[in-house]
């Protein structure tokens, strides 16, 4: 029986480094979950037993340990590279199927042995030709399969039914066809050339007389050549047979047995001698395999592999401290260089920038009504009593620079005049009006300007962007070839340099692109304000001339108009006060308390940037706590490992470097030392074996000698030499005799040669032989006549045949008609000798066919509590009885009935190549999850009793199935994980 003692995959699929040891049970049941790599397994073993590529993987690296009649053999596969051999012995260069299951092929492996449930379904496989071959003929099957397939070929390479067959009577018949023709056309020197040929014939018949007088004389001198020939033979037949009636009488030794002593002692001595000479060869050195240095060796390979990591992080924690030292430097002096923002508190970090935008516009609105109000300030005309009120104190009042200001007090300025006359007064407000409309262009022709020069700057800011992407990578790249490649402390250096300019220049580029965006929407709004202002300006010139306000104020009377114009004061001061109290609740912590809706933008920019500036230093902040902790890591682990070697001085990568160096050197001791180690236990084993070998030889041969009654073994070789001399002479005479029956003429004339033999008539033997030759030289010089004769009536016939045309088409009809004959002969053969062997194979087939389909029916018998047993079973269909006699087809069959039929089957099929070749592992991938739970516990019970002659694999995604195993005996239970499977 083969069992798989061992698995290990290095390689394949989702299995790294993947091995198991299975138990001693007959059946293995591993447990997993989906995805867990069970049918991976599968095909892993599939393909380290028999090659080649497995579907949707790729290449195999693995090993297992098959136990073959107890050997232990080892398969080992990486790609289509075969490791092959028994343990300890040299490889077998051929394929395990060649070696031990007469070349079963995988695809027939993994239709019977290694199943999943889509391997299972259907009865097809046993109409396949291999499955017919190995599992109902046996080895004599297979033989008549062999043979039936090569008669076949032989048959279809000798004709082919068609005419354009290019087989061998195909083309000999087509040949034929074309000589005759040929024949028919040289016809015209038939008559002439018939008379030559009854000559030629006639000295055909005088020459086989002369052959035949010939052969008379050659026979007689033959027969007396054999008594001259044989005469030494009789003689040495005639002296052996004296010298076996000398020596016959002697004692019966056994010659074999103690030769082989002899031999085996003398072998055991060599041996001996040469395992004693090399033990003491070799003397074990003062060393200690379990010092700490060997104990600590993987801790000291890790952090060897680190060392250069060490080195990095601690030139960029050094490096990184100074930048941020430099960051923050910068944060304090950008601080204190704000205008909207106080450098003694810190800003708020959540701030409703929306919020206060919307309440700088409502303060603006406020205040532009204000100002449109002291314009609408209406004016006393003559005979009326106005005072003029006081200055009103609102939250508008600022300085005045606008048009509008200046606009306010010409108006103030005509009631304080005493009345002026109205038509100076319209004059003096259009011209006010139209000197704003010209300062309102002024102003925004340089915001303009500023816009144009702000965006030229934006592109200039940009390159500026691109330089310092580019610098960064450069850096990155330079550091990576200086760490990776050519392992330089300058170039990773240089890079680690560039890349700071460059994220520096990366990070000013951002700062100078918020500014700039800033700048650029704090201009378009001022602009949008100046276009609102013209347009205002614009329209009082067009819609309210100072003509119409003096009809007004002649119209309606001066009281009332200031009475409305004051009331309008009080609501818009309220408005302003509202508007400059919600502005100053929202100004956030940080910003300074003197700001005013103009200075919205300008603030948000400071903090932008400023927050700008604080995210990028967290984020170089963060990075090097990162490097820190790694540091740290990196520094306790080599002070644990120092401390585990009591090493005194201070951790550090260059101390690490020369502690590897001991290590290296602490390896190369080891090995020396296990090898002389290993070395003299072997020889001292070695020498012990042979010792005991010994001693059981001279025991044994003592107790030859007494049994002979000899005193020692030189007296026992002398008697076996004597004995040799005497089967020597026994040998010259039976060989002698079996020369001269050789020699000796068929049965009537073995007599007369015996009596020539014994009459010893030596000389008239020897007359009769020259006598002969003289006869045989004159009957040849006949024959040379006739042929001369013959000569000339072939030259004859050869010139009527027009240069042998003829003779050469009549001689190719001739040789093809004899191959034709030949070629149809082994042809008919060929095609009866087909027909039995098909015959005969048939009922070969079907005589073994029935005891596979009992062990089937039992099978199914089994997983069905005796429910159903195996009714018919044909090369694609299976039937099925109950226990009442009635037939289930197979359409009628539930999944899981399908399933069991499927697996008895196979189950079967395994049993008779157990029986005929030797039991292979049978692996089950997840072939029980439509299966019941009662049906499920007697399949674990029939693969349990399967077990105890043939190995089963069972793999499952059910915890229940393996819950089952557990109680069921014979089975060892395991839960498959990453690097193996645990048993449960």
């Amino acid at each position: 029986m083969m069992k798989i003692k061992d698995i290990y995959l290095q390689e394949f699929g989702p299995h790294k480094d993947w091995s198991f040891t299975p138990g001693d049970q007959g059946v293995q049941l591993i447990y997993g979950p989906n995805e867990s790599g069970k049918t991976s397994l599968l095909e892993g073993i599939r393909t380290v037993l028999f090659g080649g590529k497995a579907k949707h993987y790729d290449t195999c690296v693995g090993s297992m340990v098959l136990e073959q009649d107890g050997k232990e053999y080892h398969v080992g596969r990486n790609g289509k590279k075969l490791d092959f051999y028994p343990q300890g012995e040299p490889r077998i260069n051929m394929e395990p199927n060649q070696l031990w299951w007469h070349g079963l092929d995988k695809k027939t492996y993994n239709r019977i042995f290694a199943l999943t449930l889509a391997d299972l379904q259907g009865a097809d496989i046993l109409n396949e030709v291999e499955v017919r071959t190995r599992f109902f003929g046996a080895e004599g099957g297979e033989r008549l399969s062999s043979v039936v397939k090569d008669i076949e070929k032989a048959t279809n390479d000798l004709f082919v039914a068609s005419a354009n067959g290019k087989r061998k009577i195909n083309v000999l018949m087509e040949q034929l066809k074309q000589n005759r023709a040929k024949v028919a056309a040289l016809a015209g020197h038939e008559t002439e050339y018939v008379s030559l040929q009854s000559t030629l014939t006639g000295t055909e018949r005088t020459e086989q007389e002369l052959l035949d007088q010939l052969q008379e004389w050659r026979d007689y001198r033959e027969s007396i050549d054999i008594v001259l020939r044989a005469w030494d033979t009789y003689r040495r037949s005639e002296e052996a047979k004296a010298k076996i009636h000398q020596f016959n009488g002697g004692k019966s030794l056994e010659r074999q047995a103690f030769y082989e002593l002899d031999q085996e002692l003398n072998r055991c001595h060599e041996h001996m001698r040469i395992w004693q000479g090399k033990e003491e060869g070799l003397m074990p050195e003062n060393f200690s395999p379990d010092s700490p240095m060997g104990v600590y060796a993987q801790d000291i390979e890790d952090l060897y592999q680190q060392v250069s990591k060490w080195d990095q992080l601690r030139r960029e924690c050094e490096q990184g401290e100074a930048y941020l030292e430099k960051v923050r430097n910068q944060l304090v002096l950008s601080r204190r260089m704000h205008t909207a923002w106080r450098d003694d508190e810190d800003m708020a970090t959540d701030i409703n920038w929306y919020e206060g935008e919307r309440l700088a516009q409502r303060l603006r609105s406020a205040r532009d009504q204000y100002q449109a109000w002291q314009l609408r300030k209406p004016l006393a005309v003559d005979g009326e009593n106005g005072v003029e009120p006081s200055n009103v104190v609102s939250a508008f009042d600022v300085e005045q620079t606008t048009p509008l200001a200046s606009m306010q007090s010409a108006a103030r300025g005509g009631i304080q005049s005493g009345h002026q006359a109205d038509t100076q007064s319209a004059e003096d407000e259009v011209r006010a009006q139209k000197q704003g409309l010209e300062d309102i262009n002024i102003q925004r022709e340089r915001a303009k300007v500023r816009h144009q020069n702000l965006v030229a700057q934006q592109g200039s800011e940009k390159k500026f962007l691109y330089v310092g992407i580019g610098a960064s990578v450069i850096g990155i790249v330079l550091m990576i070839v200086g760490l990776s490649v050519l392992f330089t402390m300058a170039m990773t250096g240089a890079g680690a340099v560039l890349l700071l300019a460059g994220l520096g220049m990366i990070g000013y580029s951002f700062c100078s692109k918020k500014t700039l965006e800033s700048d650029i929407t704090r201009v378009e709004y001022d602009m949008q304000l100046l276009d609102s202002k013209q347009g205002t300006l614009e329209s009082q010139l067009q819609t309210k001339s100072v003509a119409d306000n003096l009809a007004q104020l002649r119209s309606f009377g001066y009281s009332e108009q200031l009475r409305n114009w004051e009331t309008e004061n009080k609501r818009l001061e309220q408005i302003g006060a509202e508007a400059m109290d919600a502005w100053q609740a929202w100004l956030p912590q940080g910003a300074a308390k003197t700001l005013t809706d103009t200075d919205f933008f300008g603030m948000k920019q400071e903090y932008d940037q400023y927050q700008e500036q604080v995210k990028v230093y967290e984020g170089y902040e963060k990075t090097l706590q990162a490097h820190k902790d790694d540091l740290q890591a990196l520094e306790d682990q080599g002070q644990t490992l120092w401390d585990n070697l009591g090493i005194t001085e201070p951790v550090a990568p260059v101390e690490i470097r020369k502690l590897y160096a001991q290590l290296k050197n602490f390896h190369q001791n080891k090995i020396r030392w296990e090898q002389k180690e290993s070395q003299r236990k072997n020889f001292r084993e070695e020498y012990d074996q042979w010792h005991r070998k010994e001693k059981d030889l001279l025991l044994r041969q003592k107790e030859l000698l007494e049994k002979a009654g000899i005193a020692s073994a030189t007296e026992y070789r002398q008697q076996l030499l004597l004995e040799d001399q005497l089967k020597q002479w026994e040998t010259i005479y039976k060989q002698s005799q079996v020369q001269l029956d050789l020699l000796a003429p068929k049965a009537e004339n073995k007599d007369l040669f015996y009596r020539r033999l014994r009459g010893g008539d030596k000389d008239k033997w020897i007359d009769e032989v020259q006598h002969s030759d003289l006869e045989i030289a004159s009957i040849e010089q006949k024959l040379a006549s006739v042929y001369e004769q013959r000569g000339q009536i072939i030259e004859t016939m050869r010139n009527l045949a027009n240069d042998q045309e003829q003779a050469e088409a009549l001689q190719e009809r001739k040789d093809l008609e004899g191959q034709l004959e030949q070629a149809l002969e082994d042809w008919v053969t060929q095609v009866l000798i087909s027909h039995c062997m098909d015959t005969a194979q048939q009922t070969y087939e079907q005589e073994k066919q029935p005891h596979m389909m009992d062990i089937a029916s039992k099978y199914i018998q089994v997983l069905t509590d005796n429910k159903y047993t195996l009714d018919t079973m044909t090369s694609d269909s299976v039937a099925l009885k109950d226990a009442n006699g009635v037939r289930l087809e197979s359409k009628h069959w539930s999944s899981g009935l399908g399933d069991q039929v499927y697996l008895a089957l196979r189950l079967s099929l395994a049993k008779a190549f157990s029986n005929q070749v030797e039991p292979l592992p049978i692996v089950l991938d997840d072939i029980l999850v439509r299966f019941d739970e009662e049906r499920q516990k007697r399949a674990l019970a029939l693969l349990s009793d399967i077990g105890k002659e043939q190995q089963v694999w069972v793999f499952t995604c059910q915890h229940e199935l393996l819950r089952m195993g557990k109680q069921q005996g014979g089975i060892d239970t395991y839960m498959m994980n990453a690097q193996g499977a645990t048993a449960v």
